[in-house]
């Protein structure tokens, strides 16, 4: 099932205190902790994640509200919607997390705007949407205009803070651009495909300078081979639904899932995977497969 994710809209504390455990281990020297202040909106204990309506981050993040992972999931057991509490966001290459967790004031649970699941979504086998997008090159594009090829897709948006969401999908997507070029005969038969979800902000333009920065240095990859698109609010909608994928804007940025797909040349889905749980070379088994029928 698709997480549902919240946005805090108001406010009632009341006075209380409460610590986490110092953490066991140094912080490595690849990760930068940002100091976080917030109030919990909601505690997933299964998934070690809390969800705060945070203040600035100075350097960082503006104001806004996200789900974090807890390096102290016995902390979990502690918090409660509307704690006022003060953290470390440690981030690194590819994961954050927050550490050395203090509830300074224990609160009444905060109003939420929840983002409903929009069911029922795509599904292997299904035919992919082939709704008009704007490709970074200012032109239309869609899935219609690969067929006979496979194609893999995922969805961003270029202003995404978080190592585990966003700059992983474009990691693990360069990646696949790398690999997949030193295989020309499968790379003739395949496409990438990254959808903003950020129209306001992630214009052509922007897109394709930000493309520019994963594939600088890749030897023998196309300029076509993978493509960044946006398009009208309803248009990425309707296109993001059928994939699984929610999102809800917090400011300027966005508090959203997850969803990698991949297209048979016949435009028939043949896997979704919702979450970031994946590495490239299974994706590339995909593509590789679809190719194949």
């Amino acid at each position: 099932m698709v997480r549902k994710f919240v946005l805090a809209v108001s406010l009632a504390a009341a006075l209380g205190c409460g610590r986490s455990e110092a953490p066991k281990a140094a912080t490595p020297a690849a990760e930068k902790p940002y100091p976080l202040k917030g109030v919990v909106v909601s505690v997933d204990s299964v998934a070690s994640k809390v969800i705060v309506r945070h203040q600035e981050i100075p350097g960082y993040m503006d104001a806004m509200t996200m789900p974090f992972s807890v390096a102290e999931p016995k902390m979990l057991a502690e918090l409660r919607p509307g704690d006022e509490i003060e953290a470390k966001l440690v981030v690194g290459e590819k994961s954050s997390h927050l550490e050395g967790i203090v509830v300074s004031r224990h609160g009444a649970p905060v109003a939420t705007q929840v983002i409903p699941e929009q069911g029922p979504y795509g599904k292997p086998g299904d035919a992919a949407p082939v709704t008009q997008l704007i490709g970074q090159d200012g032109k239309p594009v869609s899935l219609a205009d690969f067929k006979g090829k496979a194609v893999a897709l995922t969805f961003i948006f270029t202003r995404c803070p978080l190592p585990e969401f966003c700059p992983r999908m474009n990691a693990q997507f360069a990646e696949m651009e790398a690999a997949l070029a030193k295989e020309p005969a499968l790379y003739a038969k395949t496409q990438l495909l990254s959808v903003s979800f950020d129209p306001e902000h992630d214009t052509p333009e922007i897109l394709r300078e930000y493309r520019e920065r994963f594939l600088k240095g890749v030897k023998g990859v196309a300029p076509a081979h993978w493509k960044f698109a946006t398009g009208t609010p309803e248009h990425i909608k309707e296109f993001a639904t059928f994939f699984g994928l929610t999102y809800l804007k917090s400011g300027d940025q966005y508090v959203h899932s997850l969803a990698t797909a991949v297209i048979g040349p016949d435009g028939k889905v043949l896997s979704i995977r919702r979450g970031n749980d994946w590495e490239p070379p299974e994706v590339i088994e995909d593509l590789r497969k679809a190719a194949a029928r």
